[in-house]
């Protein structure tokens, strides 16, 4: 029995060992590089104007306006959606405990039966749809006789509440968003926006 559990405690080392060097690079940006991603500058002094498209390029991409500051060119959004999302050392550090729980229910001759609902309800709950949040700043000011706008996002990754209500709110996981693409295409579609305002 002891060395059983020895063979278990050492496979679970050399998993959590080894997860780090199957991590996916991510490329790293300057601060510099950042800002020249969030930041677009538009052809125009009037703010008022960007501003209120700012707000409906907001909306129409399923975002909820938190906060308005006028004076300030300052605009707070949030957007929440659901979506799959998986992480598979969890997965893989539940089915080990799984396993480990089942042997002590074999050797203890159904005693520690109890113990295999934790691991099932928490791979269960991996597996299952996240709550995924936005959270926008936009930050609107003249710049000469044109107008700058930043954007900057974070994505928050909710932890699910099924059967463990005490972290139902809790992020596992956030993201800064460095992505250019991203940004372009929110850019784009405030140009458009303004654009339209004008007509």
């Amino acid at each position: 029995m002891k060395k059983f559990i020895s063979a278990i405690l050492i496979i679970n080392i050399c998993f959590f060992n080894l997860l780090p060097c199957c991590a996916k690079p991510f490329k790293s940006y300057t601060q510099l590089e950042i800002r020249e991603m969030q930041t677009h500058i538009y052809d125009t002094q009037n703010k008022q104007e960007v501003f209120k498209a700012a707000i409906n390029t907001l909306q129409d991409n399923g975002f909820i306006i938190l906060n308005i500051e006028d004076e300030m060119g300052y605009i707070r959004a949030k957007k929440d959606f659901r979506k799959k999302y998986t992480d598979k050392s969890r997965i893989a550090g539940y089915s080990l405990l799984l396993a480990y729980y089942i042997t002590m229910t074999v050797f203890s001759y159904g005693a520690a039966a109890y113990t295999i609902a934790d691991p099932i309800n928490r791979m269960g709950n991996e597996l299952s749809k996240k709550t995924f949040i936005v959270d926008s700043n936009v930050n609107i000011e003249p710049y000469g006789n044109k107008t700058r706008v930043r954007c900057t996002m974070v994505e928050k990754i909710l932890e699910n509440a099924d059967g463990y209500s005490y972290i139902k709110s809790s992020p596992r996981k956030v993201i800064r968003i460095y992505e250019p693409v991203i940004y372009q295409a929110f850019f784009n579609e405030l140009d458009k926006n303004i654009f339209y305002g004008r007509i």
